[in-house]
């Protein structure tokens, strides 16, 4: 059975290749349509202050809040658990750890899985690596259980939150576009349905099939994913949600 710093130093070698693949010379087309960062994603919540905050108090400065540069964070934040294991220093292990669980539960899974999911099916040529490092990404919540379901949310959110933040989504002129709604939509997303009806604009009809379709996914996906369950649960009611309102518009 593996120590615990051969387990950070395995888990660095994860971030640190995971890093890799999605920076954006990697991958520059993913830029112009969404780029992977929490701040275009969720579109009504900017993190980069906290992340900034956090990131100092180890003598680190990310140069931007990219999932690539998060990724390289979160190996940096490994390789000081594995070293701390290694000299002797159990409290700075710990805290590594605890940062980057909170990195993880807190900054990246939430969006980032989806974002990988969406671009694995929208992007067939990012299709393999997408859908592996979701699948990391998900292992990695289910060892940290960083989400499980809980058998009721009574004081665990405030009123008319869940595990994302306020139900309704904030007043803007996309509201849709904002992984709030329940589903990430891309500009490949609207072009492929775009192509499959001959509409350049999807109707409510079809968007709400979509995501209809979501809210089956993320169901699924907490069924199988009982470390991060509780996220996919509350991203399946929010896309129910909308595909309700838009059926009925």
């Amino acid at each position: 059975m593996p120590t615990a710093s051969e387990r950070a130093r395995d888990e660095k070698d994860l971030w640190a290749q995971f890093a890799v693949r999605w920076d954006r010379t990697s991958v520059p087309d993913l830029w112009v349509d969404r780029p992977p960062a929490e701040k275009s994603v969720v579109l009504f919540h900017d993190p980069e202050a906290d992340l900034d905050k956090r990131a100092k108090r180890w003598g680190y400065r990310l140069p931007d809040h990219d999932l690539s540069s998060l990724a390289t964070y979160a190996a940096g934040l490994a390789e000081a658990e594995e070293s701390g294991w290694a000299s002797d220093q159990p409290d700075v292990a710990t805290r590594a750890y605890e940062d980057r669980r909170f990195l993880l539960s807190d900054r990246i899974i939430h969006w980032a899985v989806p974002w990988l999911d969406t671009v694995g099916r929208c992007y067939p040529g990012h299709r393999a690596e997408a859908h592996a490092d979701r699948d990391m990404l998900l292992a990695l919540g289910d060892e940290a259980r960083v989400a499980p379901a809980l058998p009721g949310t009574e004081g665990i959110h405030a009123v008319d939150e869940d595990s994302f933040g306020p139900l309704e989504v904030p007043d803007s002129p996309e509201p849709i576009r904002s992984l709030w709604s329940g589903a990430l939509i891309l500009d490949a997303t609207v072009r492929s349905l775009a192509s499959a009806t001959g509409y350049v604009e999807p109707s409510d009809e079809d968007l709400a099939f979509l995501f209809e379709a979501s809210s089956a996914r993320w169901k699924g996906l907490g069924t199988r994913h009982p470390g991060s369950a509780q996220l996919w649960f509350d991203l399946s009611a929010r896309a129910a949600r909308t595909a309700q309102r838009l059926n009925s518009s």
